[in-house]
């Protein structure tokens, strides 16, 4: 089912490292807990896969690593998130400036609301490049083409002229990776980049998306909560349910032999071409109010297997061989 992993080609070298992140949002009504206690590696050269339901946190882990998140109401309560070493968030805000864009790019969820519907579209991609890369407008605006070239924009020169709602819903996907791509980013961030795309146009724009991670080595981190993109197009896949990372394996090994009941549920949920399957199934009840989440495991509510230890206890982190893990209680007994 999956290539080769790019990781051999880097050697296993972790690019970033989030650590005990937790980030809460406090209101009036109380505090949100968006982010609890996370921690993951991600190799250089790699696709790396945050997978989830919507609400289970993976935007808010996305826009923290940017710096983009809203402080206030959010806050980072405690964890470190290191990029090539150093640690994103003791970075002042121009130190910010300089490493997002440049050395961490991102690809936001809706394209119509991420470009600027009164200017051309050349124009912004070629504003991007000047920012970072202090080049004049001219060079800007002939490597803006040369872009739009790369991400299969038909006549560029000309379309580099038209204004966002001139172009289709993929058309714009492919500009705001044109952004994206503009300085050359080790990291690029897609969150839900195939979001209200045809199945025909999301299998595009995620061929581009290998294909120019190939040719560029990029570290790709995609947010999604299609798990048959995630079997097309990551080496590794974190799955994330109200905040918590759940589970953390090669691609490979998730889909074959998920430890979790909540893998489980969403692999269970879904069509899939090596298996015979008669019925789709379903995950009972939705995520939880992260105002108040559940004691012990988040999951256990909605969980078929659930015993009193779950309702009780937070579960630990289960480290298989190979640097696998489960956070059940499950994973405990062996199961």
């Amino acid at each position: 089912m999956q290539k080769e992993s790019s990781a051999q080609v880097s050697k296993e070298e972790t690019v970033l490292a989030v650590e005990d992140l937790s980030v809460r949002f406090y209101l009036t009504a109380g505090a949100v807990s968006a982010v609890n206690h996370l921690s993951f590696d991600v190799k250089r050269g790699t696709n790396f896969g945050i997978v989830g339901e919507s609400g289970s946190g993976k935007s808010v882990t996305a826009l923290t690593i940017m710096g983009l998140v809203a402080i206030p109401p959010a806050r980072v309560d405690s964890g470190r998130i290191l990029f090539d070493g150093e640690d994103l968030l003791k970075k002042s805000s121009d130190e910010m400036r300089q490493i997002r864009g440049k050395r961490i790019a991102m690809i936001y969820q809706d394209p119509m609301t991420s470009l600027n519907p009164v200017l051309r579209v050349g124009f912004q991609i070629a504003e991007s490049i000047m920012v970072h890369d202090k080049v004049p407008r001219r060079q800007a605006n002939e490597r803006a083409i040369q872009l739009m070239k790369a991400v299969g924009i038909p006549e560029p020169e000309k379309r580099a002229k038209a204004f966002p709602h001139q172009f289709s819903g993929g058309m714009r996907q492919r500009i705001m990776i044109a952004m994206a791509l503009s300085t050359d980013p080790e990291v690029l961030i897609a969150d839900e980049p195939t979001t209200a795309l045809d199945v025909i146009t999301q299998a595009q724009i995620l061929n581009l998306l290998k294909t120019l991670q190939r040719e560029r080595n990029m570290t790709v981190i995609l947010i999604t909560h299609d798990l048959g993109i995630v079997a097309e197009f990551c080496d590794e896949v974190l799955v994330m349910y109200a905040g918590v990372g759940m589970e953390h394996g090669t691609t490979r090994e998730i889909f074959s032999s998920p430890k979790h009941p909540y893998t489980k549920g969403l692999l269970d949920s879904i069509t899939r071409v090596d298996k015979d399957i008669k019925r789709l199934n379903s995950i009972p009840g939705e995520i939880p109010n992260l105002m108040s989440p559940p004691t012990g495991c988040r999951f256990h509510p909605r969980c078929a297997y659930v015993f009193q230890k779950c309702i009780t206890d937070e579960p630990n982190e289960f480290v298989m061989p190979g640097g696998r893990f489960s956070k059940c209680w499950l994973s405990e007994k062996g199961v």
